[in-house]
Protein backbone atom coordinates (compact mmCIF):
# COMPACT_ATOMS: atom_id res chain seq x y z
CA UNK A 1 0.00 0.00 0.00
CA UNK A 2 1.32 3.40 -0.62
CA UNK A 3 1.30 6.37 1.03
CA UNK A 4 -1.49 8.19 -0.65
CA UNK A 5 -3.88 5.46 -0.30
CA UNK A 6 -2.99 5.26 3.74
CA UNK A 7 -4.18 8.87 3.18
CA UNK A 8 -7.53 8.54 0.80
CA UNK A 9 -8.23 5.22 3.34
CA UNK A 10 -8.71 8.06 6.38
CA UNK A 11 -5.61 5.87 8.28
CA UNK A 12 -3.49 7.70 10.90
CA UNK A 13 -1.07 5.36 10.80
CA UNK A 14 2.31 4.78 10.00
CA UNK A 15 2.20 5.89 6.32
CA UNK A 16 0.19 8.96 7.32
CA UNK A 17 3.13 10.19 9.53
CA UNK A 18 5.80 8.84 7.24
CA UNK A 19 4.27 10.89 4.90
CA UNK A 20 3.35 14.02 6.70
CA UNK A 21 5.85 14.26 9.45
CA UNK A 22 8.63 15.19 7.44
CA UNK A 23 6.96 18.07 5.85
CA UNK A 24 6.54 19.96 9.41
CA UNK A 25 8.15 23.06 9.54
CA UNK A 26 10.31 22.81 12.51
CA UNK A 27 11.36 26.45 13.75
CA UNK A 28 14.65 27.61 15.41
CA UNK A 29 12.38 28.11 18.53
CA UNK A 30 10.99 24.71 19.09
CA UNK A 31 14.10 22.93 18.33
CA UNK A 32 15.11 25.20 21.33
CA UNK A 33 12.66 24.15 23.03
CA UNK A 34 12.76 19.99 23.20
CA UNK A 35 16.50 20.25 23.05
CA UNK A 36 17.96 22.55 25.36
CA UNK A 37 14.55 23.73 27.51
CA UNK A 38 12.95 20.31 27.92
CA UNK A 39 16.19 18.81 29.73
CA UNK A 40 16.10 21.54 32.54
CA UNK A 41 12.15 21.51 32.50
CA UNK A 42 12.40 18.05 33.51
CA UNK A 43 15.54 17.93 36.22
CA UNK A 44 13.89 21.00 37.98
CA UNK A 45 9.92 19.31 37.56
CA UNK A 46 8.85 23.26 36.55
CA UNK A 47 9.81 25.97 34.83
CA UNK A 48 11.84 28.99 35.08
CA UNK A 49 9.85 32.05 33.68
CA UNK A 50 12.21 32.72 30.99
CA UNK A 51 11.85 29.17 29.51
CA UNK A 52 7.93 28.95 30.09
CA UNK A 53 7.06 32.38 28.24
CA UNK A 54 9.65 30.32 25.36
CA UNK A 55 7.50 27.85 25.13
CA UNK A 56 4.31 30.52 25.44
CA UNK A 57 5.98 32.73 22.20
CA UNK A 58 6.17 29.34 20.18
CA UNK A 59 2.36 28.15 21.30
CA UNK A 60 0.36 30.90 22.30
CA UNK A 61 1.91 33.85 21.08
CA UNK A 62 -1.27 35.96 21.42
CA UNK A 63 -1.21 35.46 25.16
CA UNK A 64 2.30 36.44 25.59
CA UNK A 65 1.53 40.09 26.71
CA UNK A 66 -0.55 38.60 29.54
CA UNK A 67 1.71 35.75 30.43
CA UNK A 68 4.80 38.13 30.80
CA UNK A 69 2.86 39.94 33.61
CA UNK A 70 3.05 36.81 35.70
CA UNK A 71 4.83 36.73 38.66
CA UNK A 72 8.12 34.52 38.23
CA UNK A 73 7.48 32.82 42.11
CA UNK A 74 3.36 32.44 40.38
CA UNK A 75 5.10 30.21 37.17
CA UNK A 76 7.73 28.43 39.11
CA UNK A 77 5.16 27.31 41.87
CA UNK A 78 2.03 26.47 39.84
CA UNK A 79 4.34 24.54 36.98
CA UNK A 80 6.28 23.01 39.68
CA UNK A 81 3.15 21.16 41.68
CA UNK A 82 1.58 20.61 38.11
CA UNK A 83 4.68 18.77 36.67
CA UNK A 84 5.60 16.79 40.52
CA UNK A 85 6.06 13.21 40.29
CA UNK A 86 3.14 12.52 42.27
CA UNK A 87 0.76 14.54 40.86
CA UNK A 88 -2.23 12.87 39.51
CA UNK A 89 -1.70 12.66 36.03
CA UNK A 90 -5.77 14.02 35.28
CA UNK A 91 -4.44 16.92 37.56
CA UNK A 92 -1.69 18.29 35.90
CA UNK A 93 -3.47 19.93 32.64
CA UNK A 94 -5.91 22.04 35.10
CA UNK A 95 -3.58 23.11 37.31
CA UNK A 96 -1.46 24.72 34.90
CA UNK A 97 -4.94 26.40 32.89
CA UNK A 98 -5.17 28.28 37.25
CA UNK A 99 -2.16 30.58 35.26
CA UNK A 100 -3.89 33.70 33.58
CA UNK A 101 -3.58 33.26 29.87
CA UNK A 102 -3.42 29.49 29.85
CA UNK A 103 -5.76 27.45 28.15
CA UNK A 104 -5.67 23.85 26.89
CA UNK A 105 -3.61 24.08 24.10
CA UNK A 106 -0.73 26.15 25.90
CA UNK A 107 -0.97 23.74 29.01
CA UNK A 108 -0.78 20.71 26.65
CA UNK A 109 1.95 22.17 25.74
CA UNK A 110 4.28 23.23 28.58
CA UNK A 111 3.05 19.25 29.12
CA UNK A 112 4.61 17.67 26.21
CA UNK A 113 7.87 19.95 26.63
CA UNK A 114 7.98 17.91 29.78
CA UNK A 115 7.66 14.57 28.45
CA UNK A 116 6.43 14.60 24.50
CA UNK A 117 6.22 10.51 25.02
CA UNK A 118 3.37 10.64 27.73
CA UNK A 119 1.40 14.09 26.17
CA UNK A 120 0.13 15.05 23.22
CA UNK A 121 -0.33 18.99 22.55
CA UNK A 122 -3.91 19.73 21.91
CA UNK A 123 -4.77 22.64 19.26
CA UNK A 124 -7.64 23.02 16.56
CA UNK A 125 -5.31 22.32 13.87
CA UNK A 126 -4.42 18.42 14.93
CA UNK A 127 -8.43 18.09 16.43
CA UNK A 128 -9.84 19.42 13.48
CA UNK A 129 -7.63 16.79 11.47
CA UNK A 130 -8.83 14.11 13.69
CA UNK A 131 -12.25 15.25 13.48
CA UNK A 132 -12.46 15.31 9.49
CA UNK A 133 -10.90 11.22 9.75
CA UNK A 134 -13.51 10.44 12.10
CA UNK A 135 -11.60 10.08 15.54
CA UNK A 136 -13.24 12.81 17.40
CA UNK A 137 -16.97 13.84 17.83
CA UNK A 138 -15.83 17.68 17.64
CA UNK A 139 -13.40 19.75 15.81
CA UNK A 140 -13.68 22.89 18.64
CA UNK A 141 -10.72 21.49 21.00
CA UNK A 142 -13.11 23.30 23.81
CA UNK A 143 -14.94 20.45 23.05
CA UNK A 144 -12.59 17.81 23.79
CA UNK A 145 -11.87 16.18 26.99
CA UNK A 146 -8.12 16.16 27.18
CA UNK A 147 -8.10 13.18 28.71
CA UNK A 148 -10.18 11.38 26.15
CA UNK A 149 -7.72 12.73 22.93
CA UNK A 150 -4.55 12.21 24.75
CA UNK A 151 -5.46 8.46 25.02
CA UNK A 152 -6.35 8.69 21.58
CA UNK A 153 -3.41 10.08 20.21
CA UNK A 154 -0.62 7.83 22.64
CA UNK A 155 -3.00 4.78 21.24
CA UNK A 156 -2.42 6.30 17.28
CA UNK A 157 1.19 6.77 18.00
CA UNK A 158 1.51 3.64 19.07
CA UNK A 159 0.18 2.22 16.41
CA UNK A 160 2.28 4.16 13.75
CA UNK A 161 5.38 3.51 15.77
CA UNK A 162 6.33 7.04 16.62
CA UNK A 163 5.68 9.34 19.66
CA UNK A 164 2.87 11.63 20.10
CA UNK A 165 4.82 14.47 19.45
CA UNK A 166 5.72 12.98 15.77
CA UNK A 167 2.09 12.25 15.60
CA UNK A 168 0.99 15.76 16.25
CA UNK A 169 3.76 17.27 13.95
CA UNK A 170 2.03 14.87 11.10
CA UNK A 171 -1.38 16.07 11.46
CA UNK A 172 -0.37 19.92 11.74
CA UNK A 173 1.67 19.06 8.37
CA UNK A 174 -0.77 17.89 7.58
CA UNK A 175 -3.76 20.24 7.94
CA UNK A 176 -1.66 22.72 6.18
CA UNK A 177 -1.69 21.03 3.03
CA UNK A 178 -4.32 22.40 0.04
CA UNK A 179 -7.18 20.46 0.11
CA UNK A 180 -9.07 19.26 -3.11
Amino acid sequence: MTSSEHTSSGLIDTGFVLRYEPLYDLTDLEAEIFDSIAPKVVRREGYKRKNFLKVVEWKAVAVLPQAERLAADDIDYITGVALDEDTPNHLRLPLLKVLPGVGNPLASALLTVFDPKKYAIIDARAVGVLHDHGLLESANPQQVDYGAYRKLVKSLAKGANCAPLDLYRALIAYSRQPKA
